[in-house]
């Protein structure tokens, strides 16, 4: 018995030893775990415990956030209109190349077949888009739009004067006093003076402009006159555009509908003197690549439209006129790697200020935008 007294202490004392040992592996897991999770506990607790730590980190992503929803809400619709604008000069020189008489009858094709979206919304095909059906034709809405299809009328008639007395570099620098002419004009009734950055991307625009066409450049009386009007036309086209958007009455389809129907009426008398018979069965003798630009012309001319009304709608009339000034440069430089283009120094010289202007610009937009 007292062998056996002397024995239970010991094996009291192993199963507390194991019991120790389970206890002391207990305890090291539950360490193990506080140790896991300590280290967000104790950034909680610094993070806590600090304000001026809590403050930068939620300015961090109050930024971030900011950021992100600028971009989305004045970049993406600065982007697919700067995109489809791109596309529709690269498809328009491929297939005038191909076929030099078929520009007369693009911008027709291109507005008739933005009528022909009437027919896809009136059944309702196109509700994903957020393209609700509207009526053919309604007096009312009509004349609302009707400002914008003569404004519109008039940019391309004068525009046309301008190429046949001009050349196309001297145009295209008299055509980027439009982003100038209506960021003053802007600057001016919204009562906002312009910063010193919008400024300097302004006249490097211009500059750029000068530069590249300098070989060019030429005085011609009756050509300014017409760029003049060009550009006054462009004022307002785009002032009416953002009043109209404001108003909230006239969708963006709806608009595009009624510029379309008075865009066809305005050429439809300038396809009086054209063979259009001529000009459609040479364009079916081309090949199937020219012939799907050509018809990828019609389509994106519906997508360019509306991208560009997104685009004056978030932003504004300076920023859609610097995009479509800066468009240039993208599509100078694809055409020089697709078709070829010849180029000098100085056409480098005058795309690289372009190109800086508008760099220039957009960051000035940046720190501007609230």
């Amino acid at each position: 018995r007292s062998k056996g007294r002397s024995k239970s202490p010991s094996r009291r004392n192993k199963s507390v030893g194991r019991g120790d040992e389970a206890g002391g592996q207990t305890a090291d897991g539950k360490v193990n775990r506080n140790r896991r999770t300590s280290g967000g506990q104790t950034a909680r607790m610094k993070l806590d415990s600090s304000p001026d730590l809590k403050r930068k980190v939620y300015a961090t992503k109050d930024v971030e956030n900011a950021w992100l929803d600028g971009f989305w809400r004045r970049g993406v619709p600065c982007l697919s209109y700067a995109s489809s604008s791109v596309f529709m000069t690269l498809a328009q020189k491929y297939v005038v190349v191909q076929a030099p008489e078929v520009k007369s009858i693009f911008l027709f094709f291109q507005n008739a077949v933005a009528l022909l979206m009437f027919i896809p919304s009136s059944l309702g095909w196109l509700s994903r888009f957020h393209i609700q059906p509207y009526q053919f034709w309604n007096s009312t809405l009509a004349l609302e739009v009707l400002p914008l299809g003569v404004t519109y009328s008039i940019m391309l008639w004068t525009s046309n004067v301008a190429l046949s007395l001009l050349t196309v570099p001297m145009v295209s620098v008299l055509k980027n006093l439009g982003p100038i002419a209506i960021t003053l004009v802007e600057s001016y009734t919204d009562n906002a003076p312009l910063s010193s950055e919008v400024l300097a991307s302004m006249l490097m625009l211009m500059l750029g402009s000068v530069v590249a066409g300098y070989n060019d450049l030429k005085f011609d009386l009756a050509g300014y006159l017409a760029m003049f009007f060009n550009v006054l036309t462009n004022i307002i086209h785009v002032s009416l555009t953002k009043r109209i958007q404001k108003r909230g009455k006239v969708r963006k389809e709806v608009s595009l509908h009624y510029q379309s129907i008075f865009m066809c009426i305005f050429l439809a008398f300038r396809l009086v003197n054209e063979d259009v018979a001529g000009i459609y069965q040479r364009l079916l003798a081309q090949s199937l690549s020219v012939r799907l630009a050509f018809l990828s012309t019609g389509a994106n001319g519906i997508v360019i439209a509306l991208c560009s009304m997104w685009c004056i709608e978030a932003t504004s009339g300076s920023t859609y006129s610097m995009v479509g000034a800066l468009n240039k440069i993208p599509s100078s430089a694809l055409g020089i790697l697709i078709f070829h283009d010849p180029i000098n120094l100085l056409n480098l010289a005058g795309v690289a200020i372009g190109l800086l202007g508008g760099i220039v610009f957009t960051m000035a937009k940046m720190r501007m935008a609230p």
